[in-house]
């Protein structure tokens, strides 16, 4: 082996240690802040490995985001799945009876680039009048309103690439178009569904803005409750560690289910 090829392999294997170091330091911080004493997080210099801990963070975040937390996977699991289907449907219209040259999709799609403060107004009114503020439907029909879009688009896409012989011959057989749709299609683009499953569920697990707003007690989801979590004197940085552990914990366990898919989804 020359130098300079073993000068290639020893920068190589540095750069993916700096990266490794730098993705999984945060995560580690965050877990030491929720284990140490209040009077330890804010010390300078910091502490890398304090000498005492304590488990009143976990417990007050527990009894504290238990209901956010439900509510959470409510209503991402609601949107998330309703909006794959939708667009599962309106994605196979699009990409089997829709012109090429047609600007409807565009348009679908730009309604996900709307700021969700444009929206949060009309929605509040809207919402205020069915009295239906502080319920998961004030959430999820907001949270529809862009993972649909997204939905169509990416399956529309992937429904393309499946060949229409497929299909035809399955209207031979004696499928009708529906038959067809759920027996042929739908098992072809399912990596693909189940990646929009996974970007729609993330992106409604996160989302803040229309929470904040359309919900009070009942309905309030983690992000709006790790955000609550104040004193006096600012955050509780121990309690909001554990609960950002907690809250990470669902998006990372669907996306390990769903890894092997996600390659050949997108």
């Amino acid at each position: 082996m020359s130098f300079t090829s073993y000068m290639v392999k020893v920068l190589v294997s540095l750069l993916i240690i700096f990266s490794t170091v730098t993705t999984l330091f945060p995560i580690y911080w965050m877990f030491l802040t929720s284990i140490a004493p209040g009077e330890v997080v804010m010390t300078y210099p910091p502490r890398f490995i304090p000498h005492t801990f304590t488990i009143k963070w976990w417990s007050y975040a527990i009894s504290t985001i238990k209901g956010p937390l439900i509510n959470s996977l409510v209503i991402a699991g609601a949107a998330s799945i309703i909006s794959s289907m939708l667009g599962f449907i309106a994605g196979y219209g699009f990409a089997r009876f829709r012109k090429p040259n047609d600007n409807v999709l565009f348009w679908i799609l730009s309604i996900r680039f709307m700021p969700a403060i444009v929206a949060i107004i009309p929605y509040y009114l809207l919402f205020s009048s069915l009295n239906l503020l502080d319920t998961y439907p004030a959430v999820i029909i907001p949270h529809l309103t862009i993972g649909i879009p997204f939905a169509v688009w990416l399956l529309r896409g992937a429904i393309i690439a499946i060949p229409r012989e497929l299909e035809e011959a399955a209207l031979v057989d004696g499928c009708n178009r529906w038959q067809a749709l759920f027996k042929v299609v739908f098992p072809l683009a399912l990596p693909s569904i189940l990646v929009t499953l996974l970007f729609t569920f993330i992106w409604s697990w996160n989302e803040f803005m229309y929470a904040l707003v359309l919900t009070d007690v009942k309905a309030r989801v983690l992000t709006v409750a790790i955000a609550g979590m104040r004193e006096a004197h600012g955050l509780m940085w121990g309690a909001v560690s554990a609960a950002a552990i907690v809250a990470a914990l669902p998006a990372l366990t669907i996306t390990l289910l769903l890894q092997r898919h996600l390659i050949s989804g997108l």
